[in-house]
């Protein structure tokens, strides 16, 4: 054995759990950690290529730090449920894969690092512990390096005795004596109060150990110093045991180096329980992995695997795929075509998409089978069709005769998994090539038809791939003066607001900095404070909001926050993104939001503010095309309109039949006032309730929202459902019934899992409560404006129009239209909105023109 890699299992999986997002299998477990620490392991194997391999956990229970100092580790929070359940399902993948765990009741996890570290050294090999604990920073040796993760799953940084001094200017056995002065509040030891890290630092640089600290308190410089070091120099020589790690290799037992041989092809044995938990991704990363043999319909005849070279080949090859019913592609290492008889064909195209001596570009590859992809039929089978077409759109075609994407098809299909990667949608048929499709369509297109969504995939979502591929390459025209211009008014009230707190202050500093800011405004100026972690004190927007009251330079920092966001973010970041074509061109995101939105990146052109008149200020710089004119239809309250028509609730639906305020109404109801006396104050609170039932708000929810009690919110919630009883009825079936089904599904038929709803944390489960109350109505909504969209591109094409759709953003449309045809668009983009879906209530759809996107609100 050469190398022997030794990681702390408990802190490794409390660091993903922790720096990931929450991840469920279908059933329910919890796999957010287990990712996260697989990630990590996967990484350590293919970087560092261990020859060793052990996993180290505590036990649960006292350890003997517990008996020498009772308070040890005391006041540390318990362990989320959602944590605690992935330990033992952990424990078990590692020995599947044939990973070495080792834990010890009355010693910890690093204990066994340090023990396992010095049986190597002991035998000529070399030892690399991987944890996030900065305790493992005193077990560095020669043959003893440590990589200690620093931030979130991926940084890292490989500490040996030389970088550990060039960092702290100690030995590795100095951090036990400078963790003995400062403690240790994460483990509760507790060190010489007001001694911190710097301090004890400087003194064991001085003085090498404790005892010779101790020994020349006198020396010291600091009459408060003295006395600290005086006082709790028994105290601090308690905690050097507590903190020095044990290296007795017979504190272990009889486990050998032997034992922990690792083999990477030994991972493959957790593939089945891999798959069963979900963790497609990682399978994919496996090193050697095993393929299956799954009998296909893409693989019933011996598919002949013929490999061309060059465009010029496919020449040749062209009158058979013409003749072919259906074909499917895979562009990876090299360009794969299968036909529905069963035969495929491989193109070598270079990984870096560069030209090869014996290689084509995939621009030109897709040139020369122009005819094939340019016609409707053979029928195409693509994965990503949208990427697909922005490839031939490169090369000079369009793409005809789209009929299946595996990537939207397994969106649909599980809309909260975390990647739709073709690898892992081609698992199950061994690896992922063009003949591995076919049978990836006919098992979707089963479950699609077997869970309710063939409309829906096909009527709706597979459309909409070449809608938004249209939007993506149109682009929306940008007018940078506009943009300029705002920067140099923002870039003065910021310069005039940053010496303006900087004056309140008293002192020059970097605002945007969280550090230095918390020290000015709680430690110069004393202003209370409500909570500090390790980094420091908190600053964050709520925070400065309850200062504003008590001092003016909270609320100018709040203002100098906004002004510098509006800047970098939307004014310089839209600038930066102008194509030279003078348009952004974001790309629109169909598989990300599992409530069936459409989301929008590379700019986010959906996350421009519209509540504040600076925000809404930036729209001024999105403009029609020349000779054109913007044309932006938006729903009229459409998630409550659809709420009225799930719940079948009459009196809201009466509101709506007569056209009424439906937010008016609600608080003559909620108030008790006449509809004629409502005021705005009144309209505005039932307009937080109206949208705040939507997403299912609490009585704290809304009580933050609108600043007053949660008694008086909890009475606005109650007289709401009194009046609208149908809706609280909805509301408690929906989520009664995912409760059941695990989903909740709109109106056509979208479905989203909510395996939150299964979850034993009370947190996680009223999570999932309110998306099954929301989901329903969010995403029937979303489906609504897909189906518009679908529908208006269909419409603007058959009429011969040269108007284009250039933004979606959640319930509006942007269409660019020229002059001469804005009469009829106008109606016709009314006519689509409103005649898209029938609902017992109308779909309103405000429709405006002008120059700019602002003059069409």
């Amino acid at each position: 054995m050469k190398l022997l890699a030794l990681i702390d299992g408990n802190s490794l999986l409390h660091r993903a759990f922790h720096a990931l997002p929450p991840m469920n299998a279908k059933d329910g477990t919890p796999t957010g950690a287990l990712f996260g620490f697989l990630s990590m392991l996967l990484k350590v194997v293919a970087e560092e290529k261990p020859d060793g391999l052990l996993v180290a956990f505590d036990e649960h229970g006292p350890t003997f730090r517990h008996e020498l100092f009772g308070e040890y580790k005391a006041g540390r929070q318990e362990t989320p449920d959602e944590l605690r359940v992935q330990f033992p399902i952990l424990r078990e993948l590692l020995e599947k894969m044939r990973i070495r765990t080792v834990s010890k009741e009355g010693i910890e996890a690093d204990d066994i690092l340090g023990i396992f570290s010095r049986k190597a050294a002991a035998e000529g090999v070399k030892s690399l512990l991987v944890t996030g604990d900065k305790d493992a920073l005193q077990l560095v040796a020669e043959n003893v390096t440590l990589l200690l993760m620093k931030k979130g799953i991926s940084e890292t940084l490989r500490v040996t005795p030389e970088v550990l001094f060039e960092l702290y200017g100690v030995t590795p056995e100095g951090m036990i004596e400078v963790k003995s002065l400062m403690g240790d509040s994460s483990d509760n030891i507790p060190g010489v109060p007001g001694v911190g890290e710097k301090t004890a630092l400087k003194l064991i640089r001085e003085y090498g150990t404790l005892d010779e600290v101790l020994n020349h308190i006198d020396e010291i410089p600091g009459a408060k110093l003295k006395e600290r070091l005086r006082e709790n120099g028994g105290q601090a020589r308690l905690c050097l045991d507590l903190a020095r790690i044990i290296v007795d290799p017979e504190k272990i037992g009889e486990i050998s180096l032997s034992d922990c041989a690792f083999e990477p092809s030994w991972l493959n044995g957790g593939i089945d329980m891999l798959r069963a938990l979900e963790l497609r991704n990682i399978i994919s990363r496996l090193p050697e992995k095993k393929q299956e043999q799954t009998g296909t319909k893409a693989k019933k005849k011996e598919i002949e695997a013929k490999t061309l070279s060059g465009k010029e080949a496919v020449a040749g090859i062209l009158p058979a795929l013409l003749e072919a019913k259906e074909l499917s592609f895979v562009l990876a290492d090299a360009l794969t075509i299968a036909t529905d008889s069963g035969e495929q064909l491989s193109l070598p195209v270079s990984e870096q998409l560069t030209l090869l001596s014996d290689a084509d570009s995939p621009q030109e590859l897709m040139a020369a089978l122009g005819p094939v992809f340019s016609v409707e039929k053979p029928k195409k089978i693509l994965y990503d069709a949208k990427q697909w077409m922005h490839l031939l759109f490169e090369a000079g075609i369009t793409l005809r005769g789209l009929a299946f994407d595996p990537m939207i098809a397994s969106y649909l299909l599980r809309p909260s998994r975390p990647d739709y990667s073709l690898a892992e949608l081609c698992e199950s048929q061994g690896k992922p090539c063009a003949a591995a499709l076919f049978a990836v369509r006919d098992e979707m297109e089963g479950q699609l038809a077997a869970q309710g969504m063939k409309e829906l995939y096909e009527k709706i979502e597979l459309p909409l791939v070449t809608v938004l591929f249209d939007m993506e390459i149109a682009g929306f025209a940008l007018d940078p003066s506009v943009l300029k211009d705002m920067g140099v008014r923002f870039a003065s009230e910021i310069e005039a607001l940053s010496k303006e707190i900087c004056g309140l202050a008293g002192e020059e500093f970097n605002i945007l900095s969280p550090k230095q800011l918390g020290a000015v405004l709680f430690e110069k100026l004393g202003l209370p404070y409500s909570k500090k972690t390790k980094t420091g004190y908190s600053t964050d927007a709520d925070t400065l909001e309850y200062l504003s009251s008590l001092h003016p330079v909270a609320e100018r920092v709040l203002e100098y926050r906004k002004l510098t966001k509006l800047k970098s973010t939307y004014i310089d970041g839209l600038l930066a993104a102008l194509g030279s074509d003078g348009r952004v061109h974001t790309r629109f995101n169909q598989t990300v939001a599992s409530t069936g939105r459409i989301s929008s990146a590379e700019p986010n052109l959906q996350n421009i503010p519209v509540r504040t008149a600076l925000g809404r200020e930036i729209r001024k710089a999105f403009v029609a095309s020349p000779g054109n004119l913007l044309i932006g239809g938006d729903y009229s309250q459409i998630e409550l309109r659809v709420l009225a028509h799930m719940a079948g609730d009459e009196r809201m639906a009466e509101a709506f039949e007569l056209g009424q305020d439906i937010h008016a109404r609600t608080a003559a109801t909620v108030f008790g006032t006449p509809l004629e006396q409502v005021t705005q104050e009144q309209r505005s609170a039932a307009k937080a309730v109206n949208f705040g039932i939507v997403y299912g708000i609490s009585d704290y929810g809304l009580s933050q929202n609108l600043g007053i009690s949660r008694k008086q919110a909890g009475e606005y919630i109650k007289a709401y459902l009194d009046n609208y009883s149908k809706v609280r009825d909805f509301m408690q079936k929906t989520v009664e019934d995912a409760k059941q089904t695990g989903y909740a599904e709109t109106l056509f038929g979208r479905r989203r899992d909510i395996p939150e709803l299964k979850s034993t944390n009370f947190n996680t489960r009223s999570f999932g409560e309110r998306a099954a109350m929301n989901a329903p109505i969010q995403g029937t909504a979303a489906d609504i404006i897909k189906l518009a969209m679908v529908n208006l591109e269909k419409a603007l094409k058959e009429g011969g129009f040269a108007a284009k759709l250039v933004l979606q953003i959640h319930d509006e449309l942007i269409v660019d239209c020229p002059k001469n045809e804005v009469e009829r668009v106008e109606r016709l983009l009314k006519e689509v909105m409103e005649g898209v879906a029938r609902l017992c209530v109308p779909l309103v759809a405000d429709v405006r023109s002008g120059k700019s996107w602002y003059d069409t609100k």
